[in-house]
Order: structure tokens, then C-alpha cells, then sequence
């Protein structure tokens, strides 16, 4: 993709739908892009309901500010080995990334969408010195079905499961560090935003009013 307008984004997205599916929502940031007319017209004939995270907060979309960070290092290290041609080793970078299990959920991205453990280099280069060879049985399509639905069901409990203890370890974690804050409606406070010249600088403006609450953390 060339370009980040809405109609080029709206277009992908189709793509990605039509081989893994119609979702019943999407979360996105508050790019232009996203909330324009266009997505707003493709997810009313999509019946999809459109979330957009909070600005300037970047957790409120963790996974993929996770993966975003990710890649960039991954790309660090590959543009440093390979400064000539590093764009042509994008996609089997993706590849190790969907390959490898995550550390939340301990199980790969391939695990979690295919039900089945993907052929990657490490697993052929295993079958290669075991001499081992995995014949699956015959089976008709029918049983494959059930049986391959009964396999994702059973992995993403296991996911949940394992989900549920990482958040529970991880705010664990967090909570040392924090310090409770209370903000009253009329009160004044001060935000951390990006500069208007760089947006990888940040400092705090302000002050702006509190003029309504929505929750304890909010």
C-alpha cells in the first residue's frame, strides 16, 4: 500500500476480510484515515462497529503498539546486517514473528488463527536431523472439521487462561510503580501530548479543565 487515505486503507482491510472473515468490530487510532466518511460508510454496510482508541495513549491498544515495536527492531537489526536489500526479508521476518509463540497467551499467532502448528525452517530442519516424519491419518473431510474445530476451541481456553495470569502478573507489575490520582469534575490538570513539530517529543500543556468523569480511571 502506497498511500494511507481511506479509500486505500478501506481496501485493504477488505482484503484482509475476505480470507480470514468479517469481524463484529475494529478497534483503530484517530487517524484521519480511519475516521473519515469512507470507513464510517464501510462499516455500516459491513454491519461493524468502529472503536477508536483514546489520543495520546497508546495502551489503550497494547498488542499492536507491542508488535509495532517489534518489528521496528527486528527491521533495526536487519537494516544493520543487510543495509542493500532489507526490504526483500520483510516477509520472513513476519513469518519468524508468526511462528513464534507469544508470551502471553504461550502460543504462536499460527496456533491461535490455524488451529495447527505451522511447517516453518526450525520444524523441517528438525525433521531433517530426527528423521521424523509425521503421516497423518486418513481421515474423511467431515471428521477433519470437528476434529480441527474441537482443537481451536481447546486452544483458545488455553490462550484465555494463560491471558488472564500474564494480566495478572503484569499489573502486578505496574501497580509497584503507581500512585493513585484522583480528578475532580471542574479541577485542572495537565496533559502529556506531542509537540506540534515532532510527535515523538512529548511535554505537558495546559492547564485544562476537567469538565466530565467517566469512570475511576477515566
Amino acid at each position: 500500500m502506497n498511500t494511507i487515505e481511506s479509500e486505500s486503507v478501506a481496501e485493504q482491510l477488505l482484503k484482509l476480510f475476505s480470507r480470514l472473515g468479517f469481524p463484529n468490530e475494529i478497534l483503530t487510532d484517530q487517524g484521519t484515515q480511519f475516521t473519515a466518511q469512507v470507513m464510517k460508510e464501510v462499516s455500516r454496510l459491513l454491519s461493524m462497529k468502529q472503536i477508536t482508541a483514546t489520543p495520546c495513549n497508546p495502551k489503550c491498544n497494547g498488542l499492536v503498539e507491542r508488535f509495532n515495536a517489534t518489528l521496528k527492531a527486528m527491521l533495526k537489526k536487519m537494516c544493520a546486517e543487510r543495509p542493500r536489500d532489507w526490504d526483500r526479508y520483510i516477509e520472513p521476518l513476519l513469518f519468524a514473528y508468526r511462528e513464534a509463540p507469544q508470551g502471553s497467551t504461550r502460543f504462536s499467532p499460527f496456533d491461535l488463527l490455524y488451529g495447527r502448528t505451522v511447517m516453518g525452517p526450525m520444524q523441517i530442519l528438525r525433521e531433517l536431523w530426527t528423521d521424523e516424519i509425521n503421516e497423518n491419518e486418513t481421515q474423511h473431510t467431515y471428521q477433519y472439521v470437528i476434529d480441527l474445530k474441537g482443537r481451536l476451541q481447546e486452544t483458545c481456553k488455553l490462550a484465555k487462561s494463560e491471558l488472564e495470569k500474564s494480566q495478572t502478573k503484569y499489573k502486578h507489575y505496574y501497580d509497584k510503580r503507581a500512585k493513585p490520582r484522583t480528578l475532580s469534575v471542574s479541577g485542572e490538570v495537565l496533559l502529556l501530548l506531542p509537540t506540534d513539530k515532532n510527535k515523538l517529543l512529548m511535554h505537558r500543556k495546559g492547564p485544562f479543565t476537567v469538565v466530565r468523569k467517566l469512570n475511576d480511571l477515566d
